[in-house]
């Protein structure tokens, strides 16, 4: 019992165990995704806000180009009130993209000096305005080329390696990025191995618990089928003892008592002739103990018939079978009809005796119970089997789902069905309410010879 008890205790902890390994593997799978997905939208929205804002001063530098060259070309007090507002919103965009820049940019020397670098264009193009207002066509045209188009160039150049920075950058992170998830789905492998080898002992655990469970039961079984084998045995062996008891004291009860009471009534008769002139009162008496005897020959023959026919053994079956019908029919007057079919006249003894025993106790019951006007019995051998049936027309009875009476007081029917079952043959029993009853027997015999001729025999009241 301890061993069990370890063996299951191990078994649930196994379990507990790989359910536990499992959870927590949904756990760190979960945390893993969530971790991944979170490291990758910073570093795209990283990215993103990088580019925008390097996008927004490349555009505010081509624009203040474009509109310094506009003045240029057209440059009247108009143009040049037109061109300071142009400049200053574009200098603000610039200052809230450098703002948003240095907020996301994780290199903290790139913007100072590109701020640095971006006010000195300011500074230069911003007093324009004013100071080309008037100056010659030629002027001005060295002065977009000599001053503005270089440092555009170079501030625009500075942000495309900005922007190419940050490229690689992202790359790093996804790199990064990478290696982190590599790790992570490294981890999360050796936790599902890990639970992959705790179930695989687990199950190896719970596959030889069972397969010894399934021995045990096994062995229980066979052990069992041998109990009842060995029951069945001796249930065989007490009805042979019991039979061969009862034919013992019946030919005990016939040869010994039934033969000295006939010669006492011989002798009776004797003295009962031979006293002719004496007084009426003994001859009286003697026909008393005449009449005594004969009631106790004839009550020794019923006792002897109850214990085991002669008729069974000394001509067979069929005979036996017709005095049983006929007792039946002057004890209950219920009108009788028997059939027999190639029924051999040897037969075996435990066949013989099963089917006697049958027959009797289902008119047994049909007499005390069924309240019937008509039984029926039928015999037939049949190439490998011989079939008995009784039925009768009485009130019937409830069967349960044995196929018993659902209402039985006695151990007759169980006691016939046990005995068929010992002789290898097999009972079934069929009823309900107010239709009567039928009990039909069948054994097993070894293949017989050619039938005999069939035979019909009727006892009617």
């Amino acid at each position: 019992m301890t061993s069990g008890f370890s063996k299951r205790a191990v078994l649930r902890a196994g379990y507990g165990t790989v359910i536990a390994v499992l959870v927590l593997s949904v756990v760190e799978a979960y945390r893993i995704q969530a971790s991944v997905s979170r490291q990758h939208l910073e570093i795209y929205r990283h990215y993103v806000d990088q580019d925008t804002a390097l996008a927004t001063l490349r555009r505010n530098l081509w624009l203040a180009g474009n509109d310094v060259r506009d003045f240029f070309i057209n440059t009247t007090p108009a143009q040049a009130e037109i061109l300071s507002s142009q400049l200053e919103a574009l200098k603000n965009d610039n200052e809230i993209a450098l703002d948003h820049l240095a907020r996301t940019s994780t290199r903290s020397d790139v913007v100072p000096k590109l701020r640095k670098s971006l006010g000195e264009f300011w500074a230069l193009v911003q007093p324009l305005p004013r100071t080309m207002l008037h100056q010659p066509n030629k002027v001005q045209f060295e002065f977009l080329q000599g001053e503005i188009v270089p440092r555009r160039g170079e501030l625009y150049n500075a942000l495309l390696d900005l922007a190419a920075a940050d490229q690689q950058k992202l790359q790093e992170s996804e790199r990064e990025f990478a290696d982190a998830r590599r790790h992570a789905a490294e981890r999360l492998i050796i936790m599902l191995a890990f639970s992959l080898l705790l179930s695989f002992v687990v199950a190896r655990l719970s596959l030889r618990h069972a397969e010894n469970l399934e021995r045990q039961a096994e062995r229980h079984y066979a052990e069992v089928e041998q109990t009842k084998r060995e029951l069945q045995q001796l249930s065989a062996r007490l009805l042979e003892i019991e039979e061969e008891g009862r034919r013992r004291l019946s030919r005990e009860l016939h040869d010994e008592i039934g033969q000295t009471l006939a010669l006492l009534q011989i002798e009776i008769s004797h003295a009962q002739a031979m006293l002719a002139a004496q007084p009426q009162a003994a001859r009286e008496r003697l026909q008393r103990a005449r009449e005594l005897a004969e009631r106790t020959v004839q009550t020794v023959r019923n006792i002897s018939v109850l214990l085991r026919p002669a008729l069974l053994d000394d001509l067979g079956l069929v005979p036996a079978l017709q005095f049983q019908l006929e007792d039946f029919l002057r004890r209950s007057g219920i009108a009788c009809e028997f059939v027999e079919q190639d029924v051999a006249d040897q037969l075996p003894d435990h066949v013989k005796t099963c089917v006697y025993r049958v027959v009797q106790e289902a008119l047994h019951n049909c007499e005390k119970h069924s309240g019937a006007k008509k039984v029926r019995v039928v015999v037939r051998q049949l190439p490998d089997c011989l079939a008995a049936e009784v039925e009768d027309d009485g009130c019937g009875f409830a069967l349960n789902e044995q196929r018993m009476p659902s209402k039985n007081t006695g151990l007759g029917l169980l006691g016939i069905r046990e005995r068929a079952a010992i002789a290898g043959g097999s009972l079934v029993i069929d009823s309900a309410p107010g239709h009567g009853a039928r009990i039909a027997l069948r054994i097993p015999l070894a293949p017989s010879p050619a039938p005999q001729p069939a035979s019909r025999q009727e006892v009617t009241a």
